[in-house]
């Protein structure tokens, strides 16, 4: 058979990653992820038995759904050591590198770090042409290390930012404007731009962040154990920040807690001690799930939105699809509202948003 790609979730709007791929030889699945939103799971009753899942990394809208596992026939998970201690054991898993090749099923598939978490990988399979399945991805990290993929005649983009184009340096720019202000709390994940935030904290304002036990966890692991996804020259001042960042005690400096969307962690705790008091400024820099207090403060006023560049840029994907050679883009993690602009910007190759894909 011809091999080809079928969007479970993941495609047309913002929900959990799950994509099948199947060959004449295997049937695997590419991230089974739970959210962001709250209660959303991907489909996977008309999937059947698969052969393995992959993992990009280890974030919960990419990895949170192994407990549907057993719909699969419990198939083995393949993932980078870094990121399989991230998701913790709970199914057999096979050593994916962060660099490097892995015979999965038969299929050769390749990796390389993807800039964006901790032990994230693309994934290109040798199958019909070159199949490139880039999760999550970002080329502008100043902490976390990316490495180009190989051509591909198919690629699947992250278009989490549909066509916005504005670089991380302007977000940084406006996010210190409100750090200059006065106290702020930002909520953040501590596997992700948490560390890539007080990084860029400790390097442009020359103080460090008030932390909390979560992130500094991360930091003291992104030192040592998990420096290799980090980009040269990074680790030594990760650590620096690991073991003498002050905790948060009181509203003061720029703070940073876990988790993004404060439902829970320190971020929730802190949120709800001064959800209602004028100080200090509380500062959201991600996705806003629908339903938690990240929408809900946002939305009445009491905390304000900067993104901080975690995912590609529009050009940033231009780049990649001109690159990579491909023929057919599926651009994943966004409304299919965006096609038109998807479209104009990687002609002459396709936009697929919708349906099974020949690779």
């Amino acid at each position: 058979m011809t091999p080809r790609l079928t969007p479970i979730s993941g495609c047309g709007a913002k929900g959990p990653a799950c994509f099948l791929v199947e060959t004449s030889d295997a049937r695997i699945v590419l991230d089974l992820g739970y959210g962001p939103q709250p209660g959303l799971w991907p489909d996977v009753s008309g999937v059947g038995r698969v052969d393995a899942v992959l993992l990009s990394h280890s974030h919960r809208d990419h990895a949170g759904a192994l407990d549907l596992l057993p719909k699969l026939g419990d198939p083995t998970v393949y993932a980078t050591d870094i990121a399989a201690a991230f998701v913790g054991a709970r199914a057999e898993v096979a050593s994916l590198p962060l660099r490097g090749w892995a015979d999965v099923c038969g299929i050769r598939v390749t990796t390389g770090r993807n800039g964006h978490a901790p032990g994230g990988v693309w994934l290109h399979l040798d199958i019909g042409g070159g199949f490139l399945y880039m999760g999550d991805f970002s080329v502008e990290s100043d902490l976390y290390a990316y490495d180009a993929p190989p051509r591909a005649k198919t690629v699947v983009i992250d278009a989490s930012y549909g066509t916005y184009d504005a670089s991380l340096a302007q977000c940084a720019a406006a996010i210190d404007a409100r750090l200059d202000a006065g106290p702020v709390l930002l909520p953040v994940p501590a596997a992700g731009r948490g560390a890539e935030i007080a990084l860029h904290v400790a390097r442009a304002r020359r103080t460090l962040p008030h932390i909390d036990d979560a992130l500094r966890d991360t930091l003291v692991k992104l030192s040592r154990a998990l420096a290799a996804c980090l980009r040269a020259d990074t680790a030594s001042n990760i650590a620096r920040i690991a073991f003498e960042a002050p905790r948060i005690e009181r509203a003061e400096g720029v703070m940073l807690a876990c988790i993004a969307d404060a439902t829970s962690g320190d971020a929730a705790r802190l949120v709800d001690a001064w959800e209602n008091e004028a100080s200090p400024d509380i500062v959201f820099t991600g996705y806003l799930p629908p339903g938690t207090p990240a929408e809900r403060l946002t939305r009445s006023g009491r905390a304000r939105y900067l993104r901080w560049n975690v995912h590609p840029r529009l050009s940033d994907n231009v780049t990649l699809v001109r690159a990579c050679a491909a023929h057919t883009v599926v651009p994943a993690f966004a409304d299919a509202s965006h096609v038109a602009a998807w479209q104009f910007a990687f002609a002459p190759a396709r936009v697929a948003v919708d349906g099974t894909v020949a690779l």
